[in-house]
């Protein structure tokens, strides 16, 4: 299995996948640096980092989804050499599974840079101008727990997740939520890729899936759409974290198992 990965990060070096591997938490990184610089109301760390990761979670994650899913299975598609791939003395299944650890494995190194890459956005926009520098809650935390009661808090509920001493902890834990539950959307857009050549096919079902989250946020069956599971992590609504996180990583683990079944059986030519 070590080896099929081996070969799949070798792979990748005559690829652009590295391209959108940097592109897409700069893109996300350089907007909020923009914004704080220009002096946006985010005054506190973890309310700017929260932010970023709105944006990531809901428009960034899901594209660079689909785009690294599908150039994946283009290395194949493309140079046409699924058969000589398959004929190799190794279980197909393996073949797969590699492709499904590289994608999970390029998009959790793409969620940590977005973090760090907020994180130096928002030092160097206090930098540039000690007007726009944040502030860090975790000396306030006892002030800050007596505001959560005042009703125009910034964020509701989500105030009692940032605004404390540990922040740091909890932002990580967001990002780490949001990234576990992206895992059925990554598995469906693996599966899509491997099973159509035209790369239209999951380009459109990626971008077609994100269009339709921002409609599918006031509905009663939202909680069950792959593109809305990492933005309903971050806690606006409470009671649906967990479920989103659930769905998110058992469905995915589940779906990759399907995946590789399927794929396995397959007659790619």
């Amino acid at each position: 299995m070590l080896r099929s990965i081996e070969v799949e990060l070798i792979k990748l070096k005559r690829s652009k996948i590295m391209i959108v591997f940097l592109a897409g938490p700069a893109l996300v990184a350089l907007l909020f640096f923009s914004l704080q610089a220009s002096g946006a109301s985010l005054q506190v760390w973890p309310f700017y980092m929260f932010a970023g990761f709105v944006a990531w979670a809901t428009f960034m994650l899901p594209l660079t989804a689909t785009i690294i899913a599908t150039q994946i299975a283009q290395l194949e598609h493309g140079p046409k050499t699924w058969a000589h791939l398959l004929a190799l003395p190794v279980p197909k299944w393996r073949l797969f599974a590699a492709k499904a650890v590289v994608t999970l494995g390029l998009i959790a190194g793409m969620s940590v840079l977005t973090g760090a890459l907020l994180a130096f956005g928002g030092w160097l926009a206090g930098a540039l101008d000690p007007d726009n520098k944040l502030i860090d809650p975790a000396p306030f935390a006892a002030m800050a727990e007596q505001m959560l009661g005042d009703d125009d808090a910034m964020f509701g509920d989500m105030d009692a997740a940032l605004l404390v001493k540990n922040w740091r902890l909890a932002v990580a834990e967001k990002l780490l939520y949001v990234y576990l539950s992206a895992f059925l959307l990554i598995a469906v857009q693996l599966w899509a890729a491997f099973r159509f050549r035209n790369f239209l096919i999951p380009l459109a079902l990626g971008v077609g899936g994100g269009f339709f989250a921002i409609f599918a946020q006031t509905s009663a069956y939202g909680i069950y759409f792959p593109w809305l599971l990492p933005f309903n992590t971050l806690g606006f609504m409470p009671d649906k974290v967990n479920a989103a996180l659930s769905l998110g990583l058992v469905g995915g683990l589940g779906a990759i198992l399907l995946m590789l079944v399927d794929m396995s059986r397959m007659q790619i030519k």
